[in-house]
């Protein structure tokens, strides 16, 4: 069972050492991770206020009351408003009391929160000061509970065998609309749902590597590279193959496969406790650099993942802070030949005391060919 209560009180301890008064978070999984409920308002504020010391209080529309009552933190305050009046009214009083016990006039703000939202906060109290609420909540969640970790197992369980059915069900003339919509009907099976919309690219356009899913059809010889993620208990999975449709068209695919492959565990052998993302990043773009496709390699190595598909830490030059048992994140280097292919292979590990688990099953090392 979620230790909501003991997340909060951390969450308080955290605001104390910064010296905020208190924190806002919008409707996003920061206040998911602290209540177990957050319900999108659209341009409605939703909000959770969390003091320094004394109760968190909810602040939704009068048609979200319920759900907010509902949450299963089990929090109690809940303000509410309506759209003739609006929340600012609402809002002031409690403002007001939390800034004059305070030691520092410091208002920690969730990075999702509309801007709108901010401004009208800003309004309210212009003598307050304002900083983001990242740091303190990526402290939070960046280590993961034995239940957390075992979420995420299941949920990377679940789209290594959907993979594998979406390999499996390649058809020359299909499109890629036709395969995305096949893999959700398979998470719809297993009871599950995408953890964000499923990218499938055939031949040139995998070597955008955020290619929107279209109507191009496949064709044998073609590279197809699949990104596909699912939920299981609230964490979701995210998971990257790259195969051959048939003997592969290209001749440089096997090759450029092999080096994102090398690549990819490298930086896996690499990740360590103690190290840092930067490094890890170093490791994986250098195989790529010495093998003459540095340009080509365009992202980052890799994201973190948890209660949200790309949370902290990140894996990416620049990132020096240690990573640390618990932390659980991408491996996910790629090139990218416009015109051509794309190649790109990701797991999800998580860093214990003594190494580094994958969540999911381990890629071919070598470019997979499927029947054509």
């Amino acid at each position: 069972m979620t230790d909501f209560a003991g997340r909060i009180a951390r969450a308080q301890a955290a605001l104390t050492t910064q010296g905020a008064a208190l924190m806002t978070l919008g409707a996003t999984d920061q206040m998911r991770y602290l209540t177990g409920w957050a319900e999108y308002g659209h341009e409605r504020l939703v909000a959770l206020f969390v003091p320094a010391s004394g109760e968190p209080v909810f602040v939704v529309p009068t048609m979200h009351q319920a759900q907010a009552g509902g949450n299963p933190a089990g929090l109690r305050q809940i303000v509410t408003w309506d759209d003739a009046t609006g929340w600012q009214d609402a809002l002031r009083p409690l403002l007001t009391q939390w800034l004059a016990n305070a030691l520092s006039p410091l208002m920690l703000i969730d990075e999702e929160l509309y801007s709108g939202h901010l401004l009208a906060l800003q309004k309210l109290e212009p003598d307050a000061r304002y900083d983001g609420a990242g740091g303190v909540m990526t402290g939070l969640r960046a280590i993961k509970t034995e239940d957390e970790l075992a979420a995420m197992q299941k949920a990377a369980d679940r789209i290594d065998a959907i993979m594998e059915a979406a390999i499996g069900a390649l058809r020359e003339g299909m499109t890629e609309i036709e395969l995305a919509d096949h893999i959700r009907a398979l998470m719809k099976r297993d009871g599950t749902r995408e953890a964000f919309n499923s990218l499938v690219c055939f031949g040139a356009n995998g070597a955008h590597p955020h290619h929107s899913t279209g109507e191009t059809r496949l064709v044998r010889g073609d590279m197809v590279i699949f990104d596909i993620g699912c939920m299981a208990d609230g964490y979701p999975s995210d998971i990257t193959r790259t195969v051959a449709f048939g003997p592969p068209r290209d001749p440089d695919a096997a090759h450029v496969y092999a080096i994102v492959s090398e690549a990819h565990w490298q930086a896996r052998d690499a990740a360590r406790a103690g190290v840092s993302g930067a490094t890890v990043d170093g490791v994986a773009r250098g195989v790529i650099t010495a093998a003459g496709f540095g340009p080509q390699f365009v992202h980052r190595t890799g994201h973190g993942i948890g209660l949200s598909t790309h949370e902290p830490p990140n894996i990416v030059g620049g990132s020096d802070a240690a990573l640390g048992p618990g932390m659980c994140f991408s491996i996910e280097p790629g090139i990218y030949l416009p015109g051509r292919f794309g190649v790109r292979i990701e797991n999800i590990v998580t860093l214990t005391s003594d190494g580094l688990r994958s969540f999911n099953a381990d890629p071919p090392r070598e470019l997979r060919v499927v029947p054509a």
